[in-house]
């Protein structure tokens, strides 16, 4: 969870950071979707109440990785929806051999890593930086209770993908390390260096942004 990050950044930079309470980081929302063989089958012919509770139950993470990858306002709306409209054409493809939330968080992760790309190599394509509108389930705004907690989920937006894809998965969503290893599709090992090099990469960037903000 987000307190997590922020209590270990803390000692980190010496600063105190005070964890929001706001319920976009915490377990609050639509419970996972029951995958029993009803449900499966309803999924895989594409059946639209199916997943429309399919999307409805994934969507708070699914829009939570697409802000720790940058994206805001509109770029945000897009983001999801191609995300999920990647999910739907794949659905009858689905074989269960993984859970359908690891599935989703797959493709989604997959979809947003390539936008960043996108961004990243083209600049004229870049994406809006501004705040996500207040409809949205935002992850940045909605949960930082202070401004210290602010810098840091903004900080995170800023790092290389797969370190904001696994910060946000393993400090906000309090996904397992084994988990973020089978959504992101590489070693577990690996894992833990993106979030060692996250940290401190955080550390230095959180404590230059505290001294300009105190010298201010």
């Amino acid at each position: 969870m987000s307190a997590i990050l922020t209590n270990q950044l803390s000692s980190l930079t010496g600063r105190s950071t005070r964890c929001g309470e706001a319920d976009v980081t915490g377990d609050a929302g639509p419970k996972p979707i029951s995958l029993d063989e009803s449900t499966l089958a309803a999924l895989r012919r594409q059946d639209a109440e199916a997943f429309s509770q399919l999307v409805e139950s994934h969507q708070r993470i699914v829009l939570g990785l697409a802000q720790s990858m940058g994206l805001r306002g509109a770029d945000l709306d897009d983001a999801a929806a191609e995300a999920f409209a990647a999910v739907y054409r794949a659905l009858p493809k689905f074989e269960a051999r993984s859970s359908i939330s690891t599935w989703v968080y797959q493709i989604a992760c997959r979809t947003f890593w390539r936008l960043r790309q996108k961004r990243d190599t083209n600049p004229t394509a870049a994406l809006d930086q501004d705040f996500a509108d207040a409809r949205h389930v935002s992850p940045l705004d909605q949960a930082a209770a202070s401004e210290q907690e602010q810098m840091i989920w903004s900080a995170v937006a800023d790092l290389e993908p797969r370190q904001a894809m696994a910060v946000e998965l393993h400090y906000r969503r309090g996904f397992a390390l084994e988990e973020i290893a089978v959504v992101m599709e590489c070693p577990e090992g690996t894992i833990k260096t993106l979030l060692f090099r996250a940290r401190e990469r955080l550390r230095q960037r959180l404590a230059r942004k505290f001294n300009e903000r105190d010298r201010s």
